[in-house]
C-alpha cells in the first residue's frame, strides 16, 4: 500500500508518459495479487461446523464461544482453554444457548442423549428461540413468564409435554412418560401388565374368584347354573362332608425324647440381645454410607433412560420454575404472572423482546450469556423474513 501510494504521488507531481502509468499499474496489480495472497496465509479458512456425538458438542462451539457470548474473560477462557473449562455448559458446546429442543430447526445438525439441539452456528440458535418464544406468545397464549417456563423448562417429574420442542412444521411433540423405568417394563400401563390381569381375576395363592352360586329364593326355579360352577356328586367325599360341622384341627404333640436321647436334640438358644446404644450410633451409619460405591453424573448420564435413578420431586423443580420465571420477568419489570408484551397484535417484535431473551440464555447456561448483538441480529432476521412473507402473501 505504502508503495503504491508513493508511485501515485510521483506520477501526480511530474509529466508522466504512457509506458510510466502502465509500469505503474503494472506493479500495483502485483502488489495487491500479494497482498490477497498473504492474508489468505494468514487467515484459515473457516472450518465445516459438524456435531460430535462422542464429545457431545459441535465442532466450531470454541469459536461461536468467543463470538456470542459474555464476559469476554469467561468467553475467551473457553476459546483459548485446551480442555473444556467447569463454567462451560453442555449447550454451549451445542451452540444453543437456550437449551432448545430437536424439532428439525434451520441449522440442526445433531443433538445429545437429552434431546437438545445441536446448530451450525449460535446465530441459528437464537433464530430459533426468536421463532419459539413468538410460537408460544401467539399461538399458544403463553404471555407471562411463568407459563412460558412451565412449557419451556417444564418439571422433570411427571411433565405433560417436551420441553422447548416445537416445531413450526411438526408442532407440539407427544407427551413423555413420567417415568423411563416404568414406561419401558410396562408400555401399556400397569393396569395391563400380565401380573396385574392374573391378580384381578384370582384371590390369595392362586385361587380363581369365581365362586358358584346358590340360586336365590327370588330367582325363577329354572335359572340355569353358571358353566364354571361346582358340580358336586352325590358319591363324593364333599357330598357326604356336607352338613357336618367343621372340626377344629388340634395341634401334634411331638413324643417327649427318652433319657438316652437326652442332648441330641437342638438346644435352646439363647434371646440376642438388642444394645440401645447401636441402634441410632450416628458415626457408624455414616461410615457405612459412605463405603458405598456411589454412581457418577457421567456414568448416571451413560445409562439407558430405563436404568436412570428417578426424577427429583417435584418441590424442587417447582422452585427452579418460580425462580426461573422471576428472572425472566424482572428483565422487563413485570411480576411473573403478568403479561410479558413481547409482540404487538399484530405480530411486531417489542423492545421487550432482547432482554426476555438474554434474561433465559442467563439463566440457561449459567456463568455466560448471550450477547446483546447476537440476539438483536436474530430479532431483525425475524422481522425482515415475517415482513417479506407478508409481502410475498399480498402479492397478486
Amino acid at each position: 500500500m505504502i508503495l503504491t501510494a508513493f508511485l501515485a504521488l510521483t506520477l501526480a507531481a511530474g509529466p508522466a508518459t504512457d509506458a510510466g502509468a502502465a509500469l505503474v499499474r503494472d506493479g500495483a496489480a502485483h502488489l495487491r495479487d500479494g497482498l490477497a495472497a498473504a492474508s489468505a496465509l494468514a487467515t484459515p479458512a473457516r472450518e465445516m461446523p459438524v456435531y460430535r456425538p462422542e464429545a457431545r458438542a459441535v465442532s466450531t462451539w470454541r469459536a461461536e464461544t468467543r463470538d456470542g457470548l459474555l464476559p469476554l474473560s469467561l468467553a475467551w477462557t473457553a476459546w483459548a482453554a485446551p480442555g473444556d473449562p467447569a463454567f462451560v455448559a453442555r449447550c454451549v458446546k451445542l451452540n444453543n444457548y437456550w437449551c432448545i429442543k430437536r424439532a428439525r430447526w434451520d441449522g440442526e445438525i445433531g443433538g445429545d442423549q437429552e434431546g437438545h439441539t445441536g446448530f451450525a452456528t449460535a446465530g441459528q440458535g437464537a433464530d430459533a428461540a426468536v421463532s419459539l418464544l413468538r410460537r408460544y406468545y401467539g399461538e399458544y397464549g403463553r404471555r407471562s413468564a411463568l407459563a412460558i417456563v412451565r412449557r419451556w423448562a417444564p418439571a422433570e417429574c411427571g411433565a405433560p409435554v417436551a420441553a422447548r420442542s416445537v416445531s413450526p412444521a411438526r408442532g407440539a411433540l407427544p407427551a413423555r412418560a413420567a417415568s423411563p423405568a416404568l414406561a419401558a417394563l410396562a408400555p401399556q400401563g400397569i393396569g395391563r401388565t400380565l401380573r396385574a390381569r392374573f391378580l384381578a381375576s384370582h384371590g390369595r395363592g392362586g385361587a380363581s374368584r369365581r365362586v358358584a352360586r346358590a340360586p336365590s329364593a327370588a330367582a325363577p326355579a329354572a335359572r340355569p347354573v353358571a358353566a364354571h360352577a361346582l358340580r358336586v356328586q352325590p358319591w363324593s367325599a364333599l357330598a357326604r362332608m356336607q352338613g357336618r360341622p367343621r372340626q377344629p384341627v388340634r395341634a401334634v404333640r411331638a413324643p417327649p425324647l427318652p433319657t438316652i436321647a437326652t442332648g441330641i436334640g437342638e438346644t435352646a438358644r439363647p434371646a440376642a440381645t438388642i444394645e440401645p446404644d447401636r441402634i441410632l450410633d450416628g458415626a457408624r451409619l455414616a461410615a457405612e454410607a459412605a463405603a458405598l460405591p456411589t454412581l457418577a453424573a457421567a456414568s448416571v448420564s451413560a445409562l439407558p433412560p430405563a436404568l436412570r435413578p428417578p426424577a427429583p420431586f417435584c418441590g424442587s423443580d417447582e422452585i427452579r420454575i418460580q425462580n426461573y420465571a422471576a428472572r425472566i420477568a424482572g428483565s422487563v419489570g413485570v411480576k411473573p404472572g403478568d403479561d410479558l408484551g413481547l409482540f404487538t397484535p399484530d405480530g411486531h417484535a417489542t423492545e421487550r423482546l432482547a432482554p426476555v431473551l438474554l434474561a433465559m440464555s442467563a439463566v440457561e447456561l449459567g456463568a455466560l450469556r448471550a450477547s446483546p448483538a447476537l440476539v438483536a441480529a436474530a430479532i431483525a432476521r425475524a422481522e425482515s423474513e415475517r415482513a417479506a412473507s407478508r409481502q410475498a402473501q399480498a402479492a397478486p
